[in-house]
């Protein structure tokens, strides 16, 4: 037997590279290829919802109905889109012309290319975008956009991970409440490239419940653009119907510091908003 072994093995979905070292294994990374199975499933989804926004001690309840279509194959490529729309009994009037009608939606796509053989440890690429429009506490629209890799460590159902990114991130203010405070219709609207990298976690809970969530920051070069904590809980039930009971919350902080002109207020008086959603979702046999 040599000091140093280097072997190849061709499986059915790809290749195993091995180095030794008399006789014990120090490198063993697996290429994944394209296979042919696939699966596509969709769910709709409904229930309730209220937006807080602490700064002005608002509560805006409401309901909504959501569309997801998700993809897998046996590469592990993944993909999945969803549109989500909310409708709100406004009564706090912080934007004084609020529709009630507001739309939230997105889509992601990854596949795992290394993976580093018993450690449960894979490197991949993902991309993703989101999109939001005339929400209650004063964002006429939202659209980020990004490609970037994940390093992802999981085992069995449960994961962590790092995700590293750069896009597109855009944003704008209604004209509203910042026109009360001085500021014209072409300070409402920003947009540059961007960084994003986002910290996330699955766990399942002995079979029963699984929760899952994230921490995600956008950067321009010279300042963070938005911070946003999502946490969400997923409950199985037995139902001909329905397949899920679930909660989750997403906290959005957004720095409002490059829109503001000197001598002039902010242009929005909070900055922050958190968003409960409580909803079933029913599986699609379409």
């Amino acid at each position: 037997m040599s000091w140093v072994e280097c072997s190849l093995v061709m499986t059915g979905i790809g290749c195993r590279v091995s180095v030794k070292l008399a006789g014990l294994v120090l490198v063993s990374v697996c290429f994944v290829s394209p296979a042919t199975h696939a699966a596509w499933h969709t769910t709709t989804s409904i229930g309730g919802h209220d937006t807080w926004v602490p700064e002005a001690d608002s509560d805006t309840p409401g309901g909504n109905l959501g569309l997801g279509l998700f993809y897998s194959n046996a590469d592990s490529l993944a993909g999945q889109a969803s549109i989500i729309a909310y409708y709100d009994n406004d009564s706090d009037h912080l934007d004084p012309d609020h529709d009630p009608f507001w739309t939230m939606a997105g889509g992601s796509l990854s596949q795992p290319l290394v993976n580093l053989d018993d450690s449960g440890i894979t490197l991949g690429w993902q991309t993703g975008v989101s999109w939001l429009q005339n929400t209650v506490f004063g964002v006429e629209e939202a659209l980020q956009a990004q490609l970037g890799i994940v390093v992802n460590y999981q085992r069995q159902a449960d994961a962590v991970g790092l995700a590293l990114g750069a896009g597109y991130y855009g944003l704008e203010f209604d004209d509203d409440v910042p026109e009360t405070r001085g500021y014209s219709r072409e300070a409402l609207k920003r947009s540059s490239d961007a960084l994003a990298w986002k910290l996330f976690f699955r766990r399942s809970v002995k079979n029963t419940f699984s929760w899952e969530g994230y921490w995600q920051q956008w950067r321009d070069q010279d300042n963070w653009l938005e911070n946003q904590l999502f946490l969400a809980i997923h409950y199985p039930i037995l139902h001909p119907v329905m397949n899920s009971l679930n909660v989750s919350v997403s906290y959005t902080r957004y720095n409002l510091t490059p829109y503001r002109v000197q001598g002039k207020a902010p242009i929005l008086p909070w900055d922050e908003n958190v968003l409960f959603r409580l909803y079933t979702e029913i599986p699609l046999n379409w």
